[in-house]
Protein backbone atom coordinates (compact mmCIF):
# COMPACT_ATOMS: atom_id res chain seq x y z
CA UNK A 1 0.00 0.00 0.00
CA UNK A 2 1.17 3.68 -1.08
CA UNK A 3 0.70 6.56 1.56
CA UNK A 4 -0.65 9.78 0.85
CA UNK A 5 2.78 10.93 0.42
CA UNK A 6 4.09 8.82 -1.94
CA UNK A 7 1.49 9.92 -3.97
CA UNK A 8 2.27 13.32 -4.16
CA UNK A 9 6.17 12.12 -4.37
CA UNK A 10 5.41 10.76 -7.06
CA UNK A 11 3.82 13.92 -8.72
CA UNK A 12 6.82 15.87 -7.60
CA UNK A 13 9.13 13.56 -9.50
CA UNK A 14 6.77 13.78 -12.34
CA UNK A 15 6.98 17.78 -12.64
CA UNK A 16 11.14 17.26 -11.83
CA UNK A 17 10.77 15.29 -15.48
CA UNK A 18 9.05 16.93 -17.73
CA UNK A 19 11.07 20.68 -16.45
CA UNK A 20 14.24 18.84 -17.40
CA UNK A 21 13.12 17.63 -20.37
CA UNK A 22 15.81 19.00 -23.99
CA UNK A 23 13.40 18.28 -26.40
CA UNK A 24 11.78 20.82 -28.29
CA UNK A 25 8.47 22.44 -27.96
CA UNK A 26 6.19 21.46 -31.29
CA UNK A 27 5.49 24.75 -33.25
CA UNK A 28 2.09 26.42 -33.07
CA UNK A 29 -0.28 24.92 -35.14
CA UNK A 30 0.78 21.38 -35.30
CA UNK A 31 -1.38 18.52 -34.64
CA UNK A 32 -0.06 16.60 -31.11
CA UNK A 33 -1.86 13.11 -30.18
CA UNK A 34 -3.18 12.83 -26.77
CA UNK A 35 -0.89 9.86 -24.84
CA UNK A 36 -3.26 6.55 -24.81
CA UNK A 37 -5.47 6.52 -22.16
CA UNK A 38 -4.38 4.02 -18.78
CA UNK A 39 -6.47 0.65 -19.12
CA UNK A 40 -9.07 0.13 -16.34
CA UNK A 41 -8.43 -2.37 -13.48
CA UNK A 42 -10.34 -4.98 -13.27
CA UNK A 43 -11.15 -8.13 -11.53
CA UNK A 44 -11.64 -6.31 -8.13
CA UNK A 45 -12.44 -8.18 -5.14
CA UNK A 46 -12.46 -7.82 -1.42
CA UNK A 47 -11.37 -9.66 1.07
CA UNK A 48 -13.36 -9.22 4.13
CA UNK A 49 -12.11 -9.30 7.99
CA UNK A 50 -13.17 -8.14 11.45
CA UNK A 51 -13.48 -4.05 10.47
CA UNK A 52 -10.99 -4.50 7.23
CA UNK A 53 -11.34 -4.83 3.52
CA UNK A 54 -8.13 -6.25 1.77
CA UNK A 55 -8.24 -5.05 -2.00
CA UNK A 56 -7.05 -6.51 -4.68
CA UNK A 57 -7.26 -6.43 -8.68
CA UNK A 58 -5.69 -7.01 -12.31
CA UNK A 59 -4.27 -4.96 -14.45
CA UNK A 60 -3.82 -6.12 -18.29
CA UNK A 61 -0.39 -4.31 -18.64
CA UNK A 62 0.90 -3.13 -14.54
CA UNK A 63 4.29 -2.01 -16.46
CA UNK A 64 2.46 0.84 -18.09
CA UNK A 65 1.11 1.48 -14.67
CA UNK A 66 3.18 4.23 -12.26
CA UNK A 67 0.09 4.02 -9.59
CA UNK A 68 -3.43 3.30 -8.32
CA UNK A 69 -5.65 5.58 -6.68
CA UNK A 70 -8.44 3.91 -4.56
CA UNK A 71 -11.66 5.53 -3.85
CA UNK A 72 -14.88 4.86 -1.66
CA UNK A 73 -18.10 5.58 -0.07
CA UNK A 74 -20.36 4.24 2.43
CA UNK A 75 -23.43 5.13 0.17
CA UNK A 76 -24.75 3.63 -2.77
CA UNK A 77 -26.45 6.91 -4.16
CA UNK A 78 -22.19 8.00 -4.17
CA UNK A 79 -21.51 5.02 -6.19
CA UNK A 80 -20.41 7.06 -9.27
CA UNK A 81 -19.15 10.44 -6.86
CA UNK A 82 -16.47 8.85 -4.50
CA UNK A 83 -14.15 9.94 -2.31
CA UNK A 84 -9.98 9.77 -3.02
CA UNK A 85 -8.89 7.85 0.24
CA UNK A 86 -5.98 6.78 -0.38
CA UNK A 87 -3.12 5.87 -3.55
CA UNK A 88 -0.46 2.56 -4.01
CA UNK A 89 2.08 1.02 -6.41
CA UNK A 90 0.77 -2.42 -5.63
CA UNK A 91 -2.82 -3.89 -6.94
CA UNK A 92 -3.75 -4.31 -3.26
CA UNK A 93 -4.92 -2.54 -0.65
CA UNK A 94 -5.95 -2.86 2.95
CA UNK A 95 -8.32 -0.51 4.58
CA UNK A 96 -8.83 -0.91 8.40
CA UNK A 97 -10.97 1.00 11.14
CA UNK A 98 -14.50 0.22 9.26
CA UNK A 99 -17.87 -0.72 10.67
CA UNK A 100 -18.70 -4.48 10.94
CA UNK A 101 -22.09 -5.00 9.09
CA UNK A 102 -22.40 -1.69 7.04
CA UNK A 103 -22.10 -1.47 3.47
CA UNK A 104 -18.78 0.17 1.59
CA UNK A 105 -18.16 0.60 -1.90
CA UNK A 106 -15.06 0.73 -3.42
CA UNK A 107 -14.04 1.82 -7.09
CA UNK A 108 -9.98 1.90 -8.48
CA UNK A 109 -8.47 3.72 -11.03
CA UNK A 110 -4.97 3.60 -12.88
CA UNK A 111 -2.22 6.17 -13.71
CA UNK A 112 0.08 6.22 -16.09
CA UNK A 113 3.46 6.71 -16.58
CA UNK A 114 2.38 10.23 -17.41
CA UNK A 115 0.47 10.75 -14.82
CA UNK A 116 -2.29 10.38 -16.59
CA UNK A 117 -5.91 8.52 -15.06
CA UNK A 118 -7.59 6.25 -16.53
CA UNK A 119 -11.43 5.33 -15.64
CA UNK A 120 -12.49 3.68 -12.42
CA UNK A 121 -13.57 0.12 -12.26
CA UNK A 122 -16.68 -0.99 -11.80
CA UNK A 123 -17.86 -0.49 -8.13
CA UNK A 124 -17.78 -3.58 -5.43
CA UNK A 125 -19.92 -3.49 -2.49
CA UNK A 126 -18.36 -5.02 0.41
CA UNK A 127 -19.51 -5.68 4.52
CA UNK A 128 -16.88 -6.18 6.97
CA UNK A 129 -17.99 -8.61 9.63
CA UNK A 130 -16.59 -11.64 11.96
CA UNK A 131 -16.02 -15.04 10.89
CA UNK A 132 -16.13 -17.34 13.70
CA UNK A 133 -15.82 -21.34 14.32
CA UNK A 134 -16.73 -23.56 17.24
CA UNK A 135 -16.87 -27.20 17.80
CA UNK A 136 -19.70 -29.00 20.04
CA UNK A 137 -20.96 -25.23 21.28
CA UNK A 138 -17.32 -24.70 22.69
CA UNK A 139 -16.69 -27.65 25.00
CA UNK A 140 -13.33 -28.71 25.55
CA UNK A 141 -13.67 -32.27 25.59
CA UNK A 142 -15.46 -35.08 22.97
CA UNK A 143 -16.14 -38.64 23.87
CA UNK A 144 -17.28 -39.23 19.65
CA UNK A 145 -15.21 -38.43 16.26
CA UNK A 146 -18.65 -36.80 15.03
CA UNK A 147 -18.69 -33.16 15.86
CA UNK A 148 -20.74 -30.05 15.03
CA UNK A 149 -19.09 -27.05 13.83
CA UNK A 150 -21.16 -23.92 14.76
CA UNK A 151 -20.06 -21.32 11.91
CA UNK A 152 -20.97 -17.68 11.44
CA UNK A 153 -20.39 -15.50 8.85
CA UNK A 154 -21.32 -11.62 7.65
CA UNK A 155 -24.25 -11.19 5.19
CA UNK A 156 -23.15 -11.90 1.27
CA UNK A 157 -20.90 -14.71 2.93
CA UNK A 158 -21.71 -17.76 -0.35
CA UNK A 159 -19.20 -20.48 0.17
CA UNK A 160 -17.36 -21.77 3.25
CA UNK A 161 -13.75 -24.33 3.50
CA UNK A 162 -13.59 -26.70 6.38
CA UNK A 163 -10.72 -28.96 7.47
CA UNK A 164 -8.49 -29.73 9.75
CA UNK A 165 -5.69 -28.89 7.66
CA UNK A 166 -4.76 -25.10 7.96
CA UNK A 167 -3.67 -25.28 4.07
CA UNK A 168 -6.95 -26.79 3.08
CA UNK A 169 -5.19 -29.63 0.93
CA UNK A 170 -8.15 -31.53 -0.90
CA UNK A 171 -10.86 -29.29 0.99
CA UNK A 172 -14.45 -28.62 -0.71
CA UNK A 173 -15.94 -25.69 -1.47
CA UNK A 174 -19.29 -26.02 0.49
CA UNK A 175 -22.60 -23.81 0.46
CA UNK A 176 -22.25 -21.97 3.65
CA UNK A 177 -24.05 -23.14 6.52
CA UNK A 178 -24.47 -21.38 10.48
CA UNK A 179 -23.66 -25.69 11.18
CA UNK A 180 -22.18 -28.70 9.83
CA UNK A 181 -21.25 -31.96 10.91
CA UNK A 182 -17.92 -33.43 10.40
CA UNK A 183 -15.62 -36.62 11.53
CA UNK A 184 -12.81 -35.96 13.24
CA UNK A 185 -9.45 -37.74 12.14
CA UNK A 186 -9.14 -40.66 14.30
CA UNK A 187 -6.62 -41.56 17.65
CA UNK A 188 -7.39 -39.47 20.93
CA UNK A 189 -5.66 -36.40 21.38
CA UNK A 190 -6.24 -32.45 20.85
CA UNK A 191 -8.29 -31.61 17.54
CA UNK A 192 -7.81 -28.99 16.06
CA UNK A 193 -10.62 -27.69 12.71
CA UNK A 194 -9.80 -24.43 10.63
CA UNK A 195 -12.31 -22.78 8.45
CA UNK A 196 -12.43 -20.00 5.93
CA UNK A 197 -15.28 -18.39 3.72
CA UNK A 198 -16.32 -17.16 0.51
CA UNK A 199 -18.17 -14.07 -0.34
CA UNK A 200 -20.65 -13.84 -3.54
CA UNK A 201 -18.44 -10.94 -4.75
CA UNK A 202 -15.73 -13.35 -4.90
CA UNK A 203 -13.91 -12.14 -2.23
CA UNK A 204 -12.68 -14.40 0.68
CA UNK A 205 -12.22 -14.51 4.10
CA UNK A 206 -9.11 -12.94 5.91
CA UNK A 207 -6.78 -15.81 6.89
CA UNK A 208 -8.36 -18.30 8.52
CA UNK A 209 -10.68 -19.27 11.63
CA UNK A 210 -10.18 -22.43 14.18
CA UNK A 211 -11.35 -24.07 17.51
CA UNK A 212 -9.47 -27.06 18.91
CA UNK A 213 -11.27 -29.52 21.23
CA UNK A 214 -9.83 -32.59 22.96
CA UNK A 215 -10.97 -36.02 21.66
CA UNK A 216 -11.48 -38.51 24.31
CA UNK A 217 -13.48 -41.66 24.31
CA UNK A 218 -11.45 -43.91 27.48
CA UNK A 219 -12.22 -43.22 31.26
CA UNK A 220 -10.21 -44.85 33.66
CA UNK A 221 -9.88 -45.23 37.68
CA UNK A 222 -6.15 -46.09 38.44
CA UNK A 223 -7.09 -46.68 42.65
CA UNK A 224 -9.47 -45.46 44.98
CA UNK A 225 -7.98 -45.27 49.28
CA UNK A 226 -9.81 -44.24 52.13
CA UNK A 227 -8.15 -43.44 55.59
CA UNK A 228 -9.60 -45.53 58.06
CA UNK A 229 -7.47 -48.83 57.16
CA UNK A 230 -10.64 -50.29 58.94
CA UNK A 231 -10.43 -49.15 62.18
CA UNK A 232 -14.14 -48.54 63.31
CA UNK A 233 -15.00 -44.66 63.65
CA UNK A 234 -17.19 -42.28 65.59
CA UNK A 235 -19.87 -39.84 64.83
CA UNK A 236 -17.58 -36.88 64.11
CA UNK A 237 -14.38 -38.59 62.82
CA UNK A 238 -13.11 -37.57 59.64
CA UNK A 239 -12.40 -40.61 57.08
CA UNK A 240 -10.36 -39.37 53.75
CA UNK A 241 -11.37 -40.91 50.47
CA UNK A 242 -9.68 -40.35 47.31
CA UNK A 243 -10.17 -41.58 43.80
CA UNK A 244 -7.05 -41.34 41.37
CA UNK A 245 -7.44 -40.40 37.83
CA UNK A 246 -5.51 -39.16 35.72
CA UNK A 247 -7.89 -36.78 34.03
CA UNK A 248 -9.15 -33.77 35.44
CA UNK A 249 -12.39 -31.47 34.92
CA UNK A 250 -14.43 -34.90 35.64
CA UNK A 251 -16.57 -35.81 38.28
CA UNK A 252 -15.92 -38.74 40.76
CA UNK A 253 -17.72 -40.18 43.77
CA UNK A 254 -17.46 -43.50 46.42
CA UNK A 255 -20.58 -45.10 47.20
CA UNK A 256 -20.08 -46.26 50.97
CA UNK A 257 -22.64 -49.23 51.33
CA UNK A 258 -25.38 -47.92 53.55
CA UNK A 259 -24.79 -44.02 53.26
CA UNK A 260 -25.50 -41.87 50.48
CA UNK A 261 -23.50 -41.45 47.59
CA UNK A 262 -20.02 -38.99 48.65
CA UNK A 263 -19.33 -36.41 46.12
CA UNK A 264 -15.23 -36.08 45.58
CA UNK A 265 -13.63 -33.18 44.27
CA UNK A 266 -10.47 -32.06 41.83
CA UNK A 267 -10.52 -28.48 43.17
CA UNK A 268 -8.35 -27.66 45.97
CA UNK A 269 -11.21 -27.76 48.54
CA UNK A 270 -12.99 -29.97 51.74
CA UNK A 271 -9.28 -32.28 51.67
CA UNK A 272 -8.59 -32.02 47.78
CA UNK A 273 -4.81 -31.23 48.69
CA UNK A 274 -4.07 -30.35 44.92
CA UNK A 275 -6.21 -28.50 43.12
CA UNK A 276 -6.39 -30.21 38.81
CA UNK A 277 -3.98 -32.76 39.75
CA UNK A 278 -6.74 -35.26 38.45
CA UNK A 279 -6.89 -36.60 42.35
CA UNK A 280 -10.45 -36.06 43.48
CA UNK A 281 -10.64 -35.87 47.11
CA UNK A 282 -12.96 -35.24 50.73
CA UNK A 283 -13.07 -35.11 53.98
CA UNK A 284 -15.95 -37.14 55.08
CA UNK A 285 -17.34 -36.28 58.67
CA UNK A 286 -18.72 -39.66 59.68
CA UNK A 287 -22.58 -38.25 60.53
CA UNK A 288 -24.24 -38.89 64.17
CA UNK A 289 -26.25 -42.31 64.45
CA UNK A 290 -24.23 -44.16 61.15
CA UNK A 291 -23.79 -47.63 62.16
CA UNK A 292 -21.36 -49.69 59.24
CA UNK A 293 -19.79 -53.40 59.74
CA UNK A 294 -16.98 -54.04 56.42
CA UNK A 295 -19.40 -51.64 54.21
CA UNK A 296 -17.07 -51.93 50.44
CA UNK A 297 -16.59 -49.00 48.76
CA UNK A 298 -16.81 -48.26 45.14
CA UNK A 299 -15.04 -45.49 43.67
CA UNK A 300 -16.84 -43.81 40.20
CA UNK A 301 -15.65 -41.99 37.65
CA UNK A 302 -16.51 -39.52 34.65
CA UNK A 303 -13.95 -37.99 32.61
CA UNK A 304 -14.67 -34.00 31.04
CA UNK A 305 -15.71 -35.83 27.76
CA UNK A 306 -18.55 -38.02 29.52
CA UNK A 307 -16.95 -41.44 29.50
CA UNK A 308 -17.49 -43.22 32.40
CA UNK A 309 -14.91 -45.41 33.69
CA UNK A 310 -15.08 -48.70 35.21
CA UNK A 311 -16.25 -48.64 38.66
CA UNK A 312 -13.36 -49.90 41.27
CA UNK A 313 -13.65 -51.04 44.99
CA UNK A 314 -11.05 -49.52 47.73
CA UNK A 315 -9.00 -52.48 49.12
CA UNK A 316 -9.72 -51.76 52.72
CA UNK A 317 -13.58 -51.41 54.15
CA UNK A 318 -14.99 -48.97 56.12
CA UNK A 319 -16.74 -49.88 59.90
CA UNK A 320 -18.53 -47.03 61.86
CA UNK A 321 -20.38 -47.52 64.97
CA UNK A 322 -22.56 -45.47 68.17
CA UNK A 323 -20.77 -44.36 70.81
CA UNK A 324 -22.66 -45.49 73.95
CA UNK A 325 -24.53 -43.29 76.36
CA UNK A 326 -22.87 -42.09 79.47
CA UNK A 327 -23.58 -43.10 83.03
CA UNK A 328 -24.53 -41.01 85.49
CA UNK A 329 -21.68 -40.57 88.72
CA UNK A 330 -21.82 -39.23 92.22
CA UNK A 331 -19.50 -39.69 95.25
CA UNK A 332 -19.57 -39.28 98.55
CA UNK A 333 -16.87 -37.80 101.08
CA UNK A 334 -15.09 -40.86 103.08
CA UNK A 335 -12.39 -39.01 105.26
CA UNK A 336 -9.62 -36.54 104.97
CA UNK A 337 -7.72 -39.32 102.49
CA UNK A 338 -10.69 -41.16 101.02
CA UNK A 339 -13.54 -40.32 98.75
CA UNK A 340 -16.40 -42.81 97.30
CA UNK A 341 -17.61 -42.86 93.44
CA UNK A 342 -20.67 -44.36 92.80
CA UNK A 343 -22.30 -44.72 89.23
CA UNK A 344 -25.66 -45.70 87.24
CA UNK A 345 -25.39 -49.31 85.14
CA UNK A 346 -24.27 -48.93 81.57
CA UNK A 347 -27.16 -51.56 79.22
CA UNK A 348 -25.25 -51.60 76.31
CA UNK A 349 -24.59 -55.45 74.66
CA UNK A 350 -20.77 -54.62 73.87
CA UNK A 351 -19.53 -53.38 76.92
CA UNK A 352 -15.98 -53.11 76.86
CA UNK A 353 -15.52 -51.15 80.52
CA UNK A 354 -15.34 -48.64 82.65
CA UNK A 355 -12.90 -45.88 83.10
CA UNK A 356 -12.61 -44.11 86.11
CA UNK A 357 -10.52 -40.80 85.10
CA UNK A 358 -9.50 -37.66 87.58
CA UNK A 359 -7.87 -34.34 87.58
CA UNK A 360 -6.90 -31.01 89.54
CA UNK A 361 -9.36 -29.08 87.58
CA UNK A 362 -12.84 -28.83 85.64
CA UNK A 363 -11.17 -29.82 82.18
CA UNK A 364 -10.71 -33.90 83.08
CA UNK A 365 -11.34 -36.08 80.20
CA UNK A 366 -8.93 -39.32 78.78
CA UNK A 367 -6.03 -37.51 79.25
CA UNK A 368 -6.32 -37.10 82.67
CA UNK A 369 -4.76 -39.45 85.40
CA UNK A 370 -6.43 -43.08 85.27
CA UNK A 371 -7.89 -44.50 88.73
CA UNK A 372 -9.25 -47.04 87.31
CA UNK A 373 -10.70 -49.31 84.89
CA UNK A 374 -13.34 -52.07 85.85
CA UNK A 375 -14.11 -54.35 83.76
CA UNK A 376 -17.21 -55.88 84.92
CA UNK A 377 -20.27 -54.38 84.00
CA UNK A 378 -22.12 -55.31 86.88
CA UNK A 379 -19.21 -53.17 89.63
CA UNK A 380 -21.21 -49.32 90.19
CA UNK A 381 -18.44 -48.15 92.70
CA UNK A 382 -15.75 -47.78 93.61
CA UNK A 383 -12.95 -46.00 96.81
CA UNK A 384 -10.57 -43.63 96.10
CA UNK A 385 -7.60 -43.31 98.49
CA UNK A 386 -4.51 -41.82 99.00
CA UNK A 387 -5.79 -38.68 98.61
CA UNK A 388 -4.60 -34.96 100.46
CA UNK A 389 -7.34 -33.59 102.36
CA UNK A 390 -8.90 -30.81 102.44
CA UNK A 391 -8.93 -31.09 98.51
CA UNK A 392 -11.11 -30.76 95.96
CA UNK A 393 -10.82 -33.78 93.00
CA UNK A 394 -12.56 -33.69 89.67
CA UNK A 395 -13.81 -37.07 88.34
CA UNK A 396 -15.12 -38.23 85.17
CA UNK A 397 -16.33 -42.07 84.20
CA UNK A 398 -16.09 -43.03 80.77
CA UNK A 399 -17.91 -46.11 79.61
CA UNK A 400 -16.35 -47.83 76.56
CA UNK A 401 -17.69 -50.69 74.35
CA UNK A 402 -15.27 -53.28 72.27
CA UNK A 403 -14.98 -50.87 69.49
CA UNK A 404 -13.37 -48.55 71.32
CA UNK A 405 -15.49 -45.70 71.53
CA UNK A 406 -16.52 -44.06 74.87
CA UNK A 407 -18.96 -41.54 76.16
CA UNK A 408 -17.82 -39.55 79.43
CA UNK A 409 -20.06 -38.37 82.32
CA UNK A 410 -20.50 -35.31 83.58
CA UNK A 411 -17.56 -33.67 85.44
CA UNK A 412 -18.30 -34.27 89.18
CA UNK A 413 -16.07 -32.30 91.73
CA UNK A 414 -15.24 -33.91 95.28
CA UNK A 415 -13.80 -32.74 98.90
CA UNK A 416 -12.10 -34.75 101.09
CA UNK A 417 -12.39 -33.90 104.69
CA UNK A 418 -10.01 -32.10 107.20
CA UNK A 419 -6.49 -34.00 108.54
CA UNK A 420 -6.43 -33.16 112.31
CA UNK A 421 -2.50 -33.48 113.05
CA UNK A 422 -1.48 -36.26 115.89
CA UNK A 423 -1.94 -35.65 119.15
CA UNK A 424 1.32 -34.32 120.97
CA UNK A 425 3.00 -36.84 122.79
CA UNK A 426 5.84 -36.21 125.78
CA UNK A 427 9.15 -37.92 126.11
CA UNK A 428 11.90 -38.68 128.82
CA UNK A 429 15.56 -40.01 129.20
CA UNK A 430 18.47 -40.86 130.90
CA UNK A 431 21.54 -42.03 131.00
CA UNK A 432 22.44 -45.46 131.29
CA UNK A 433 25.04 -47.48 133.83
CA UNK A 434 27.99 -46.63 131.77
CA UNK A 435 26.84 -43.37 131.33
CA UNK A 436 27.79 -43.25 127.29
CA UNK A 437 23.92 -44.47 126.22
CA UNK A 438 21.10 -42.15 125.94
CA UNK A 439 17.69 -43.96 126.73
CA UNK A 440 14.81 -42.60 125.73
CA UNK A 441 10.82 -43.24 126.39
CA UNK A 442 7.68 -42.12 125.23
CA UNK A 443 4.28 -41.87 125.20
CA UNK A 444 2.24 -44.27 122.64
CA UNK A 445 0.46 -42.71 119.89
CA UNK A 446 -3.15 -43.24 119.73
CA UNK A 447 -4.43 -41.81 116.60
CA UNK A 448 -6.18 -44.17 113.95
CA UNK A 449 -4.59 -42.84 111.05
CA UNK A 450 -0.83 -43.28 112.54
CA UNK A 451 1.85 -43.83 110.28
CA UNK A 452 5.59 -43.39 111.91
CA UNK A 453 7.86 -42.02 114.80
CA UNK A 454 10.47 -40.10 113.57
CA UNK A 455 13.35 -38.86 116.17
CA UNK A 456 15.38 -35.93 115.94
CA UNK A 457 18.79 -35.37 117.21
CA UNK A 458 21.35 -32.35 117.48
CA UNK A 459 23.98 -30.85 119.76
CA UNK A 460 22.26 -27.60 119.38
CA UNK A 461 18.67 -26.82 120.71
CA UNK A 462 16.23 -28.49 118.13
CA UNK A 463 13.94 -26.12 115.34
CA UNK A 464 10.37 -26.11 116.76
CA UNK A 465 9.29 -27.83 113.12
CA UNK A 466 10.27 -30.50 111.54
CA UNK A 467 13.60 -31.02 109.86
CA UNK A 468 14.06 -34.46 108.11
CA UNK A 469 18.05 -33.50 108.21
CA UNK A 470 18.29 -34.17 111.97
CA UNK A 471 16.19 -37.12 111.64
CA UNK A 472 18.42 -40.29 113.57
CA UNK A 473 15.80 -43.27 113.43
CA UNK A 474 12.26 -43.78 112.21
CA UNK A 475 9.92 -46.56 113.64
CA UNK A 476 6.63 -47.82 111.90
CA UNK A 477 5.17 -49.48 114.50
CA UNK A 478 2.88 -47.53 116.86
CA UNK A 479 3.90 -49.77 120.07
CA UNK A 480 7.11 -48.97 120.09
CA UNK A 481 7.83 -46.41 122.44
CA UNK A 482 11.74 -46.48 123.35
CA UNK A 483 14.85 -46.01 121.72
CA UNK A 484 18.89 -46.52 122.90
CA UNK A 485 21.12 -43.67 121.37
CA UNK A 486 24.85 -43.77 121.93
CA UNK A 487 26.28 -40.43 121.10
CA UNK A 488 29.98 -40.20 119.58
CA UNK A 489 31.24 -37.53 121.91
CA UNK A 490 30.67 -36.06 125.15
CA UNK A 491 28.57 -33.06 125.50
CA UNK A 492 24.66 -31.79 125.49
CA UNK A 493 22.35 -33.66 123.57
CA UNK A 494 19.07 -32.16 122.31
CA UNK A 495 16.17 -34.83 121.64
CA UNK A 496 12.27 -34.61 120.29
CA UNK A 497 9.87 -36.97 118.66
CA UNK A 498 7.57 -36.37 115.55
CA UNK A 499 4.35 -38.38 115.43
CA UNK A 500 3.76 -38.71 111.96
CA UNK A 501 0.08 -39.86 110.20
CA UNK A 502 -0.88 -41.34 106.34
CA UNK A 503 -1.53 -37.95 105.51
CA UNK A 504 2.02 -36.78 106.38
CA UNK A 505 0.88 -34.65 109.15
CA UNK A 506 2.83 -34.40 112.14
CA UNK A 507 3.14 -33.34 115.79
CA UNK A 508 6.02 -32.82 117.90
CA UNK A 509 6.76 -33.62 121.22
CA UNK A 510 8.35 -32.36 124.12
CA UNK A 511 12.23 -30.82 123.69
CA UNK A 512 14.77 -33.84 125.71
CA UNK A 513 18.07 -32.48 126.90
CA UNK A 514 20.57 -34.93 127.88
CA UNK A 515 24.48 -34.05 128.58
CA UNK A 516 26.90 -37.06 128.06
CA UNK A 517 30.00 -36.85 130.39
Amino acid sequence: MVSKGKFWIGLMLIGVVFLGCNESVDPPGAIVSPPPQPETPRSLTASIGDGRIDLSWLANDPGAVSWYKVYFSDSAAAADYMSLVDSTESAAYVMDGLANGRTYYFRISALNLSGLEGEMSRPIATVPGIFSLNLESGHLYTNKRAVTVNLTAPQGTDLMQVSEDSLFVGAHWDQYLSAKTIELSDGDGAKTVYGRFQMGSGGMSIGFVSDSILLDRIAVIDSVTESSGGVTQGAGDTVHFAIFTAEYGGEAQVQVTGLPAIELNDYGLAGDVVASDGIYEIDYVIPIGTELVEAEIIGRFSDPAGNDAPEIKAATRLNAAFPPDPVQLIGYTVSSSELLLEWTRSEISDFGGYRLFRSDDASVDETSFLVTTVTSQSTLNYNDTGLDDTTAYFYRLYVFDENGLSAGSESLELYTAYNDPPDSISIAGNLTGDSLTVEISWLQADDDDFKAYHIMRDINPLPVDYDGALVIKIFNSQSTTSYLDNPAASGDYYYKVFVFDEQGKWTGSNVLTITVP
